[in-house]
């Protein structure tokens, strides 16, 4: 039942505390929160970073931290998962990122990475269902998304979520959810 419960809390339009189960939550990005998104892509292996920019960005953690925690709102939107730890403090171990996209009105762009040591446990799918949640709530009308081919557990995400697959160059599938 408690399961049910926060998978329903989950779909709800903020995202906000969200419980994942007893270790983890879903909240906003802070500003305080750069040297804990930091920290996660310093405890997240070199194959996971790539595939997460799918290569693109020399300094990707740095500049992503920073800028992932500094989100305006207006144009765009970062939820991390937070995972207790047995001291009382909590660790991020996950984000999904989504930012409108200027000149398309109702689309947007997301990016999601779980850290390398918590993958398999249902935090990308649960940070997934509420940005979908957030992006419904914005009145968006599609979120889209571009994810290595080789990222399986991601694409299988995508599927169980109702995304539209298409395939790009350099093993790029791009993802459409129709919102």
């Amino acid at each position: 039942m408690e399961q049910a419960k926060a998978e329903l809390v989950a779909a709800g339009p903020t995202g906000e505390g969200v419980p994942l189960d007893d270790r983890y939550r879903i909240r906003s990005v802070r500003t305080a929160d750069e040297a804990a998104v930091l920290g996660m892509f310093a405890q997240s292996s070199p194959g996971d970073i790539r595939a997460r920019c799918l290569g693109a960005i020399k300094n990707f953690p740095s500049e992503a931290a920073a800028r992932l925690s500094r989100c305006d709102g207006g144009q765009e939107i970062a939820l991390v998962a937070e995972k207790s730890r047995s001291d009382g403090a909590a660790e991020i171990v996950g984000l999904v990122h989504l930012v409108d996209f200027p000149d398309e009105p109702g689309l947007a762009e997301f990016d999601i990475m779980v850290r390398s040591d918590v993958q398999g446990q249902g935090v990308g799918h649960r940070l997934m269902k509420a940005i979908l949640s957030r992006a419904r709530a914005r009145g968006l009308g599609a979120l889209v998304g571009y994810v290595s081919g080789e990222n399986g557990a991601m694409l299988a995400i995508a599927g169980e979520l109702g995304f539209r697959f298409e395939r790009l160059a350099a093993g790029v599938v791009k993802i459409t959810s129709h919102l």
